[in-house]
């Protein structure tokens, strides 16, 4: 009773930790914009479709799940892009629920209830399960199929259904967790398989699989060709000794995010492997019924290293991800091995007052979806106004911003076309806001707009339709 009580309250914290200021804290950039007019496509367009964006990886793109996902939200609230609050809170809470689940089934509920716990109200991480992108899923994906390894160490062949079931969804998820496949194998060992079960599991392969399949046999394994080039491609990243510890720093960084948001200035992230090594050793030591255990699973932060060090490819963040559940077990096992129930609660309190400072100070973002929505409204206003049947809006701004627009221009009703459309009023939008006109500018966070000369506008309708004037269609978008 008591833990069940413990654990509604984790949850209850889980949920304000990722509602709390959601619209001014939700990055509605170019990855929110384009599952947004994907899912437009398919709920107004009616085009079922296969895959969603291209990746990073040139000519491999990530499965269409997601992007059903979230147009079934954005149908049931009429196509309003808040609407992903539900899903990505939702997957969280779920995610809070397996981690106390799984890790009670295994090494007891104190440290179910500590690995809860510490995803529930790390700052980091709520930020991580409302960004609302693609890949997002990935940390639930890590959850259970850190329950696979687990229940292949003990041997429980029932296990391999749900093994074949998440690799089947790698390509929706993350193809870059494709190192870590075989870790479930070789936790089992030499221990031999029932066929019935191997061809069983083999059967769901294949059909949750199937889009990937299906895609690859209608366009002559494309995708399988390009991540097998991709990988060897050279796109300017460092090598030998600078790569290992940009590989280091990027996934110590990533681990850095998630569990300590606020210590953002401490830019030595690959020591945080110095943690991992020193948490590794304590249970190793403490827990001798669990040193199997922790050598498996250790296999997963190493796969997912050695990979980017091999990988030409330039490093990044978030292919850690993964292994932060693994951290998570780590820390909840070492903080266990504490006797005094008091320095345990203390230390509970003071990391959760800690990420409630940071959700109070560190959740609102000056480009966040409220802002741009903002923006968009009150130049939706003046056309309206001035009855424009459509204008240019010119970025003075990195690239990166001028992203996040596209979907909100057609949601609220604003035709946008090319700056070169003849007679076109342009309004121009600066980021940061003051590199704009202090006298003529309105600010809507860090961007600072700047309507058109107020004068007569000789704009020929037909021409806001013409196909030369169109906006170029979004990167990454296909159909």
């Amino acid at each position: 009773m008591k833990v069940r009580v413990t654990m509604v309250i984790i949850l209850v914290l889980g949920f304000i930790w990722r509602i709390y200021n959601f619209e001014k804290g939700f990055s509605f950039a170019h990855d929110q914009d384009l599952y947004s007019w994907i899912a437009k496509d398919i709920l107004i367009n009616h085009h079922q479709r296969l895959i969603g964006q291209v990746t990073s990886v040139e000519g491999v793109f990530i499965g269409s799940a997601y992007y059903y996902l979230m147009a079934i939200f954005y149908w049931i609230f009429n196509l309003n892009p808040l609407s992903a609050v539900i899903p990505t809170v939702v997957g969280g809470l779920i995610t809070i629920g397996s981690i106390y689940w799984i890790f009670s089934r295994h090494f007891g509920k104190n440290i179910g209830v500590i690995g809860a716990f510490i995803y529930s109200v790390s700052f980091g991480v709520a930020a991580y399960d409302r960004w609302s992108v693609p890949t997002q899923p990935t940390m639930l994906w890590s959850v259970w199929y850190l329950l696979v390894i687990l229940e292949a160490i003990r041997g429980n062949q029932k296990v391999i259904y749900l093994y074949a079931v998440l690799l089947g969804l790698l390509w929706q998820i993350h193809i870059a967790l494709l190192p870590v496949a075989v870790i479930p194998l070789l936790a089992y060992g030499f221990r031999k398989l029932e066929i019935k079960r191997i061809i069983l599991a083999g059967i769901l392969l294949m059909l949750t699989a199937s889009p990937f399949f299906i895609f690859e046999i209608r366009h002559n394994f494309s995708q399988s060709q390009a991540i097998l080039n991709g990988s060897q491609k050279e796109m300017g990243g460092s090598t030998g000794k600078m790569k290992v510890i940009k590989v280091l720093n990027a996934s110590g960084k990533e681990i850095q995010t998630r569990l300590f948001f606020g210590w953002d200035k401490f830019s030595k992230s690959e020591f945080w492997w110095f943690g991992y090594l020193a948490l590794f050793t304590f249970i190793f030591y403490k827990k001798r019924e669990w040193r199997r255990h922790l050598l498996i699973l250790s296999l997963w932060p190493i796969s997912m290293l050695v990979i980017q060090f091999w990988s030409k490819r330039v490093v990044s963040e978030y292919y850690f991800s993964n292994i932060v559940p693994i951290w998570i077990l780590l820390l909840s096992i070492a903080l266990g091995e504490i006797r005094r129930k008091y320095i345990l609660v203390g230390l509970a309190t003071g990391y959760g007052v800690l990420n409630l400072w940071w959700l109070l100070t560190k959740s609102e973002m000056d480009h966040s979806y409220y802002y741009r929505n903002l923006l968009v409204k009150a130049i939706k206003a003046d056309v309206d106004l001035k009855k424009y049947p459509c204008i240019a809006v010119n970025f003075i701004a990195d690239p990166g911003f001028a992203w996040g627009f596209r979907y909100l221009w057609w949601y609220n009703g604003v035709g946008v076309v090319k700056a070169n459309t003849p007679n076109i009023p342009i309004y121009n939008v600066f980021v940061p806001a003051p590199l704009g006109d202090k006298d003529k500018a309105q600010y809507f966070g860090r961007f600072g707009l700047v309507r058109p000369e107020n004068k007569i506008y000789s704009i020929n309708p037909d021409d806001c339709k013409k196909d030369e004037y169109q906006l170029e269609p979004m990167l990454g978008y296909v159909e």
